[in-house]
């Protein structure tokens, strides 16, 4: 289970809630991540995985909590129960937890607590998540199915889905037609489920290995995996020759379940029907929850005249076309490095608060990006003095755990140097020369660093796609000239360092001006150069429209252009914040900063590798400080980034 993920809710009873809360209150602490329910009444449980619930007088029906959820809310997996009466008989029972470090009372063995139904989790790692055929048992369905076919591809994994033993592996046809199957004993409540998963090659178990939820079985055979379940029950059927078959669909939960639209503007009605009133829309960036159990819901996903029932961010309730939604998680892949906060922020090894103790920034973000100035400002190209200045003051980031990008410029190899100036001048040949230092200066530098494990990621040139002869802060050039750039520095850096990201510099020219120049740059690289990612600097843009800091449109414009240009790698956002307005109201901007964060992470999770804040203090340049000019916190800003 994610810790991004709230699937725990300890459900009280509403009926002196203060007194049950405040013997709450210790567990609460010690277990984080814990949902309060302030009574069952008018609360939807079944966004929950695990529900703990106090069972005690006028909280449940018929004063029976299990029988209540199982009724009421059937996507609750597990049920633990604490039967207590009164806050007293509470006390002693989370006491016991607490100092056993026993969330749910696992350790406890004196009376049965905790109850868990069988539930198939997602079975590949295929996406997005679909259904090829669904399981039919009724002949006036059309052709008998006995089991529920995913759509996937060759070489996907297969995933456990139910752990378990393995009872069967076969690649050859068995006496049912059933060629390249593994089959999973799982015993839950003391009952007996078969998992068959159909379709399937390169076996990573063996027959009569335990398996555990995650574990990767086999891989898919081809485009469609077919998972079959049998339990021994009165909804249980023949579909001869296989007995005691049941629809997988009705055991499907998909941990974080979401959904999302494939088109702008859907809408969102009160009946399942076009006559329903619109009581919403939604985007193509939005996740909704659905309110149906999964296998239902993922049944009619995509599916022409299906209408599934949603529950929006607001809190709106209603009915969207099923034919134009697919299926997500709420947390899959939130971090592209795992555990590594893709948040950051910008820093300065020329500005008096340009490099603060680590301390000051709070150990929750994950990146620091710095630019790597060689040249002094004045043409130098001594990598050894500057080596000497950066590795002390890198090395202190790196220890206190973060992730380190190195920007390089012009200011690494060529200002100062009146045979490049002026930089609006600069021909194709003159380009060819200082590529060809550069990239030598590049494999010396790339030597220094590698095997240090101090930097995470060498960029390569900074808004090389800005207006040639208008861009103040960097040094832009043609397409063709910065292919030839980054294919002799990619090469140059890599051939000294294995492991580091290379990426682009920062393009800024937008989805259109910028995506077209990052294309022509992938279009024409060679094989042996493709970046580890494309980076971006989407200044006015954001998802709330404000009128200033999104004045050129929806972050998602951007998001999806790049994404198009190498589909498979991560997206960097190197720079990103308020340029020259020093003076804006500090909530204004805390509420662009945080909800520009906290959408991207949940819309894109795996996507987005970086995002730097430009920059750390004020007067670094013209970017919006999360600190003042000396130092000094900006709050709300300053703790709110600090935390997201």
């Amino acid at each position: 289970m994610s810790d991004n993920l709230i699937s725990h809710a300890f459900v009280i009873p509403d009926r002196d809630f203060t007194d049950w809360f405040n013997v709450l209150r210790p567990y609460l602490q010690k277990f984080e991540r814990v949902a309060v329910v302030r009574s069952p009444a008018g609360n939807d449980l079944n966004r929950y995985r695990t529900v703990t619930a106090v069972q005690a007088p006028l909280t449940w029906f018929q004063d029976d909590a299990l029988q209540h959820i199982r009724r009421i809310y059937p996507q609750v997996v597990t049920v633990d129960i604490i039967r207590a009466e009164t806050p007293e008989q509470l006390t002693p029972i989370l006491q016991r937890r607490i100092q056993n470090d026993d969330r749910y009372g696992e350790k406890d063995n004196t009376h049965v607590h905790i109850y868990t139904r069988f539930v198939l989790a997602w079975p590949t790692d295929f996406r997005p998540m679909s259904l090829k055929d669904t399981y039919n048992d009724k002949p006036a369905g059309g052709d008998l199915n006995e089991s529920m076919d995913i759509e996937t591809e060759r070489n996907a994994e297969v995933i456990c889905a139910a752990s378990g033993t393995v009872i069967a592996i076969r690649g050859t046809p068995n006496e049912f037609g059933y060629d390249n199957f593994i089959q999973v004993e799982s015993i839950v409540n003391n009952e007996r489920f078969v998992t068959t998963y159909e379709r399937t090659m390169n076996y990573d178990v063996k027959l009569r290995d335990t398996v555990e939820l995650g574990q990767t079985l086999a891989e898919c055979k081809g485009g469609r995996l077919r998972i079959m379940v049998q339990q021994k029950s009165p909804k249980a059927v023949q579909i001869f020759p296989l007995k005691d078959i049941v629809n997988p669909r009705d055991f499907l939960y998909v941990q974080g379940l979401r959904v999302r639209p494939v088109a702008d503007g859907l809408r969102v009605r009160s009946l399942p029907s076009l006559e329903g009133t619109i009581v919403g829309q939604i985007y193509t960036w939005d996740l909704v929850e659905t309110l149906e159990p999964h296998g239902r819901a993922i049944e009619k996903i995509g599916v022409e005249d299906k209408w599934l029932r949603v529950r929006l961010l607001d809190g709106t309730e209603g009915y969207t076309a099923a034919w134009f939604l697919e299926a997500t998680t709420q947390v899959e892949g939130s971090e592209v490095f795992p555990g590594v906060n893709p948040v950051g922020v910008n820093l300065d090894v020329f500005h008096q608060q340009g490099t603060p103790n680590p301390k000051s920034l709070g150990g929750n973000i994950g990146w620091v990006r710095f630019g790597y100035n060689v040249s002094n400002f004045s043409g130098s190209e001594d990598i050894t003095a500057t080596f000497n200045r950066y590795l002390p003051l890198l090395q202190r980031y790196r220890d206190a755990g973060y992730r380190i990008i190195m920007t390089t410029s012009h200011q690494t190899y060529g200002e100062g140097k009146q045979e490049f100036w002026p930089w609006p001048d600069m021909t194709d040949a003159k380009w060819v020369t200082l590529i060809d230092r550069f990239a030598d200066m590049m494999s010396r530098i790339a030597r220094q660093w590698a095997g240090r494990d101090i930097i995470s990621a060498w960029q390569i040139w900074n808004e090389q796609d800005a207006p040639i002869g208008i861009a103040q802060a960097s040094v832009p050039m043609l397409a063709h000239n910065y292919t030839r750039m980054f294919a002799r520095v990619y090469q140059a850096i890599r051939s000294a360092d294995r492991n580091v990201q290379i990426l682009t510099g920062g393009f800024t020219g937008g989805p259109v001006n910028g995506g077209n120049y990052a294309q022509q740059l992938v279009d024409n690289l060679p094989s042996n150069a493709i970046p580890d990612g494309i980076a971006f600097h989407p200044y006015g843009r954001g998802v709330n429209g404000h009128p200033i800091y999104a004045r050129f449109g929806h972050i998602d414009d951007s998001i999806k252009a790049y994404s198009g240009v190498l589909p498979t790698k991560p997206l960097w956002i190197t720079e990103w914040g308020i340029l020259d307005r020093p003076n804006d109201d500090i909530n204004d901007i805390t509420k662009y900063a945080t909800t520009f964060v906290r959408y991207l992470k949940a819309q894109y999770p795996g996507k987005i590798a970086n995002m730097s804040w430009y920059a750390w203090a004020e007067e670094m340049h013209n970017g919006y400080g999360i600190v003042d000019k000396n130092g000094n916190p900006r709050n709300p800003l300053t703790n709110s980034f600090l935390s997201l």
